[in-house]
This record gives C-alpha cells, sequence and structure tokens, in this order.
C-alpha cells in the first residue's frame, strides 16, 4: 500500500505538468487564432452574427408635380421633363393630373411629406365678386390666390367661402367656367399638417404679386416659395420653370441660386415684364 502511494505522489506532478501544457497550448492557439480572425473567434465564443447588420436604405426625397394649367392648356412636353429632372436628381415624383386638383386635393398636401412641389398652376390677385360677375367685377381679399379645377358652386365649402378661403374666379379665356380657388387664409385655416422644409415653386401669374400667400405657406413649414410678380406668358413659364428646375437638380444649387441663373439666362416676360422672385 505504501508503494502504491508512493508511485500516485510521483505521478499527480506529471500529470498537472501535462494538464498544463495543455492548457497553454489552447490558449496560444485561441491567442494566433484571434490574430487572424477576431471575427470567428468572436462568432464561436459569443455566437455573433457571420455579417453585420445593414444599415436601412433611406427613403428617396418626394416631389410632387400639380398639373392645375393642363385643365385648360395641356403642356406635356413640359410635364415630362420636369419629371425627368426630377427623377435623375433622385426624387421620387407624384404627377397630379387636372381632374385630381381639387379643394380636398389641397386640404391634405402638406401631409404627403414632398420636399419639393411644382404647381403648374393658374393663379391670380383677381377673384369674383360674391354671387358671380365678370373677372374685372372682384371684391379682393387678401391674395393671390391658387386656381383648382373644381368647378365653382356657391353651395359648397359654405364657410370656406364666407371666411374668404375660397373663391370663385376665371381664367382670362371667354368661355372658362368659375374654378374654386383658395388663398393664404387657406393654408394657414384649412390644410392639414406641416410641409417639411418644402421648396414650392408656383408657376402661375402672380403668385408673388403680393407676399401673403408665399408667408402662409412658410408658416406651413414651406423653406422657400418661388413664383411671378406679375402676369406671365405659359411659354416663358414653362421655360423658365425648367431652367429653375434644372438649376435645383442637375446643378445642384441652392433655390436662391436657381432664381438668380433663371432671371439672367430666361429673363423676364417679354409681354407682361414679371421677374421670378422668391421668399423669403
Amino acid at each position: 500500500m505504501q508503494d502504491n502511494r508512493e508511485e500516485k505522489n510521483k505521478r499527480l506532478p506529471r500529470v498537472l505538468l501535462w494538464l498544463g501544457g495543455i492548457a497553454l497550448a489552447l490558449l496560444f492557439l485561441l491567442g494566433i487564432a484571434n490574430l487572424v480572425a477576431p471575427s470567428a473567434v468572436q462568432r464561436l465564443l459569443v455566437g455573433a452574427p457571420s455579417t453585420p447588420a445593414a444599415s436601412p436604405t433611406p427613403a428617396p426625397p418626394k416631389a410632387a408635380i400639380v398639373d392645375q394649367t393642363g385643365f385648360s392648356f395641356p403642356s406635356p412636353e413640359f410635364i415630362a421633363q420636369a419629371q425627368a429632372y426630377l427623377e435623375d436628381a433622385g426624387y421620387e415624383v407624384d404627377l397630379y393630373p387636372p381632374e385630381e386638383v381639387t379643394v380636398e386635393f389641397f386640404r391634405t398636401l402638406p401631409d404627403r411629406g414632398y420636399r419639393l412641389i411644382l404647381f403648374q398652376s393658374h393663379a391670380t390677385s383677381e377673384v369674383l365678386l360674391e354671387g358671380g360677375g365678370d373677372v374685372g367685377q372682384y371684391n379682393p381679399p387678401p391674395g393671390p390666390f391658387l386656381f383648382t379645377t373644381e368647378l365653382y358652386d356657391e353651395h359648397r365649402y359654405i364657410g370656406m367661402q364666407i371666411d374668404d378661403q375660397l373663391r370663385a374666379s376665371k381664367l382670362f379665356y371667354d368661355d372658362s367656367p368659375r374654378l374654386f380657388a383658395l388663398g393664404p387664409k387657406f393654408v394657414r385655416s384649412s390644410m392639414n399638417g406641416l410641409f417639411p422644409d418644402t421648396v414650392i415653386i408656383i408657376g402661375g401669374c402672380q403668385s408673388l404679386a403680393a407676399p401673403d400667400l408665399a408667408q402662409a405657406f412658410l408658416e406651413r413649414g414651406a423653406s422657400v416659395v418661388i413664383g411671378w410678380d406679375d402676369m406671365v406668358d405659359l411659354m416663358h413659364n414653362n421655360e423658365a420653370m425648367l431652367r429653375l428646375l434644372r438649376g435645383l437638380t442637375v446643378e445642384g444649387l441652392s433655390p436662391q441660386e436657381a432664381v438668380e441663373v433663371t432671371r439672367k439666362e430666361v429673363g423676364p416676360d417679354p409681354t407682361y415684364e414679371s421677374v421670378l422672385s422668391y421668399l423669403p
């Protein structure tokens, strides 16, 4: 029995040395593996994913083209080129044809999240007297007013009409129907939500003849409003709008820079001498 105990005591140090050697070898191998492929060791030890999680792709900015003038003077080539400029710049573009440009459309517009909106739209400072009348017989509340394509009905939107948010107006040709037009008070009181620092472009007559409409859009979150200080011919407007959009998209100019370049290259309207302007 004494001999067996002595033999066990002799073997114990050898076993401990053997186990220690194995432990040192494992630590050495793990250290080398960590230097060569730390991610593999990490996956082995803690079950980390084999590839890093991909960050979500940001949604493209959204733009809208509101083609109200197509109701009376269609310009399909203009619309196509404007849409191409915006899409080439990475915008997701929604096109609203004339039949969709209603009072309800404008009411819900801010909530749609557009970063740029082009209103290819008739606008005016001349709205009709209550009860009708001809253009020129008008009682102008603070304007300008943007046209819809919704036919005027004195029995609809009565509260908004009484409050001068909506008025009736006509285009400058003999058989023009009376249409609803919306003014600054509509933007302030009846639109839902806020524009997300939106660039708003109004390609229509007198859209910046007075600051009230532009100021209302700014109060609702727009970053800048661009428009005309007087009457403008449709062909001149289209040329200026395309040059403006090219500056904003292809050339990467700020709205103010794009307006200045458009003024220099396209110039004022040759008939009405109106000039492209912006606020603020």
